[in-house]
C-alpha cells in the first residue's frame, strides 16, 4: 500500500468524523433530542481538537514503517502511535454507541478498520527487514518453560485488577491521575521495560533479540504505566488527609453514552475562574429532572494525591461524601 494512499484513507476518515459529529448533532438539536438550550458546540469543537492532535499521529503511522529505520526503532514508535490511535477510536466509538448517535459512531468505526488496514501494511513490510536484520545462527536462551509463561501472564492480569475495580468504583469528574502515573511509575516501568523487554525478548523466534526486546520493552511501559493509574486512585482514597467537598455548577449539556443510552451524563460549568467543564454520571432520576441551565450541587471527596472523586463501592472509607 502505498503512503498516499494511507494518507488518504486516515485524512478521509477524520473528515468523516468531524462532518458526523456536526450533523448527527445538529439533525438531533432540530428534531427535539437535545433541550433547547443544549451547547452543542462543546462535542463539535472537542472533536475538532482532538482530530487535529491525531493528524501528525496518523500521518506518523502512514509513513513510518517505509521509512530508511531500522526495525527496532520504528516498532517501539509504531506501538505507541497506535495505541494512541486506537484509544481515540474505540473511546469515540464507545462514546456515541446510542441509537441517537449511530451514523458518528460508524464514522470511529471506519477509523477502526482503517488502522487495521494500517497494522496489517505494517507487518507486512516490517516483516521480511525484521528477518533480515536477525543473524544467521542467534545464540538464544533456551525458550522459558509453559509454565514461566503462564506465571508472566498472570501477574500482568493480576496487575490490571485495580483498573478494572476503579472502572465501577471510582468516578474522577476532574483529573484522571495518569500523569501522577508517569510520575510516580515512570522510572520503575522503565526498569521493568528493560529488563523484561530483554528477556522475553530474547525468547522469540519470529524476530531478532534487539527488536524483540524493544518490542516487548514498549508494550511493558505502557501496560505498567497506563493500568498503574488504577494504584494513583485507590492511593488517593485509601491515605490520610481525605476532605468532603461540594462542588456546584451549571447544566450545559445532557448526554446519554454508553450501549444504548445506558449511562447518564451531565456536563457541568463549575463557577471557577478556569470555567472548567466537568462530567458527572447520574442516575435515570436526577438525569430526567435536571435541565440544561439548572444548577446543581455534587458532593466529593478531595483525596491526600488532590484528585476529586465520588466513590460508588461502599468499601471505599468515603464512600458515603461521594457515592451512590
Amino acid at each position: 500500500m502505498k503512503r498516499w494512499y494511507k494518507v488518504l484513507a486516515a485524512a478521509i476518515a477524520l473528515v468523516a468524523i468531524n462532518a458526523s459529529t456536526q450533523m448527527g448533532v445538529r439533525a438531533n438539536l432540530a428534531a427535539g433530542l437535545y433541550p433547547p438550550q443544549a451547547a452543542i458546540d462543546i462535542p463539535i469543537m472537542t472533536t475538532l481538537y482532538l482530530s487535529l492532535g491525531m493528524v501528525p499521529c496518523l500521518l506518523l503511522l502512514a509513513t513510518l514503517s517505509r521509512m530508511a529505520l531500522r526495525p527496532a526503532i520504528v516498532m517501539p514508535a509504531l506501538i505507541a502511535l497506535y495505541a494512541m490511535a486506537v484509544y481515540f477510536a474505540v473511546g469515540g466509538l464507545y462514546y456515541w454507541t446510542d441509537i441517537a448517535h449511530y451514523s458518528i459512531g460508524a464514522t470511529y468505526g471506519l477509523l477502526i478498520l482503517v488502522l487495521v488496514g494500517f497494522a496489517w501494511d505494517d507487518v507486512r513490510v516490517l516483516r521480511p527487514r525484521m528477518a533480515a536484520e536477525a543473524p544467521l545462527t542467534p545464540l538464544r536462551p533456551r525458550a522459558a518453560r509453559q509454565r514461566t509463561w503462564y506465571a508472566v501472564g498472570a501477574l500482568l492480569f493480576l496487575y490490571a485488577l485495580p483498573y478494572l475495580h476503579n472502572v465501577g468504583c471510582i468516578e474522577l469528574p476532574f483529573g484522571t491521575g495518569f500523569d501522577l502515573a508517569l510520575v510516580y511509575l515512570g522510572v520503575p516501568a522503565l526498569a521493568v521495560a528493560i529488563f523484561g523487554g530483554r528477556w522475553i525478548g530474547a525468547r522469540f523466534a519470529l524476530i531478532s533479540a534487539r527488536a524483540g526486546a524493544l518490542l516487548v520493552g514498549a508494550a511493558l511501559f505502557l501496560w505498567i504505566v497506563v493500568l498503574g493509574q488504577a494504584y494513583v486512585v485507590l492511593a488517593n482514597a485509601l491515605m490520610d488527609a481525605q476532605r468532603p467537598v461540594l462542588y456546584e455548577g451549571v447544566v450545559v449539556e445532557k448526554l446519554k453514552t454508553g450501549f444504548r443510552g445506558s449511562d447518564h451524563i451531565l456536563r457541568v460549568q463549575v463557577p471557577a475562574a478556569t470555567r472548567d467543564v466537568i462530567s458527572m454520571e447520574v442516575d435515570e432520576y436526577d438525569y430526567a429532572r435536571l435541565k440544561v441551565g439548572d444548577r446543581v450541587t455534587r458532593p466529593m471527596v478531595l483525596g491526600a494525591l488532590q484528585i476529586p472523586y465520588i466513590a460508588h463501592c461502599r468499601w471505599l472509607p468515603y464512600a458515603r461524601h461521594g457515592g451512590t
